[in-house]
């Protein structure tokens, strides 16, 4: 049974490039924010690519994660870059810089692997870390997603896999009804089911995996 800690031990499903949504999501933050530089939670940073990205583009970034050895790897790829973000061992539950407030949070590819009681623990962790106005960039789960239902189900649409790299990892599944009813205390700017462009091709794709890596992109701002 893996970990995330494992997996990155291993070098195992460490995606290396940043997404593009991450970048214009900064540029709406600048375009929204005045104050420089801007102050950005990468949760749940795994090995640092965003958090490595929005570095570059001259913010003061913060990365957590539950996995050391993840950590490790960014806190490489920071210093590697010439770079200075603030990283820190943390579960996703909890923000572990006393008092620091963000202009924004990203949280890619990582916030539906908990329960759904600990993603809302997350959510709500962020949103009183964020600044009035401050925004939320994510990703979640899309039932439509090859591996949905596969595994134990330890909660109503929260499966623990038994096969494959993440055996042993929860992963919880959404659908458009529950996003918003999670996310009923913030403003929801954009909300859209998308299939990622890591997924694996093979010979026979839509015959084999019609909706892998089915995920929703998730854009909130914090209200009040």
């Amino acid at each position: 049974m893996a970990t995330w800690n494992e997996l990155y031990a291993r070098g195992e499903l460490i995606p290396l490039f940043p997404e593009r949504a991450v970048g214009e999501f900064v540029g709406l933050l600048e375009r929204r924010f005045s104050e420089r530089p801007l102050r950005l939670w990468d949760l749940c940073c795994g090995a640092g690519r965003h958090t490595v990205s929005m570095a570059e583009l001259g913010h003061r970034v913060y990365g957590s994660d539950g996995a050391p050895c993840g950590l490790e790897l960014a806190r490489r790829l920071v210093a590697g870059r010439g770079l200075d973000a603030e990283l820190a061992v943390a579960d996703m539950t909890v923000c572990p810089w006393d008092d620091t407030t963000f202009h924004g949070v990203v949280s890619w590819g990582a916030l539906h692997h908990n329960t759904l009681d600990g993603i809302q623990e997350a959510l709500s962790v962020a949103s009183g870390r964020l600044l009035p106005g401050g925004m939320l960039l994510c990703t979640l789960k899309s039932r439509k997603a090859d591996s949905f239902g596969s595994g134990e189900e330890i909660e109503p649409n929260t499966f623990v896999q038994d096969v494959g790299p993440e055996a042993g990892v929860p992963h919880h599944y959404f659908d458009e009804e529950e996003i918003r009813w999670m996310l009923r205390e913030w403003e929801v700017l954009a909300l859209v089911e998308r299939v990622c462009d890591y997924r694996v091709r093979c010979d026979d794709f839509l015959g084999v995996n019609p909706f892998d890596y089915t995920v929703w992109g998730v854009l909130a701002r914090k209200t009040g």
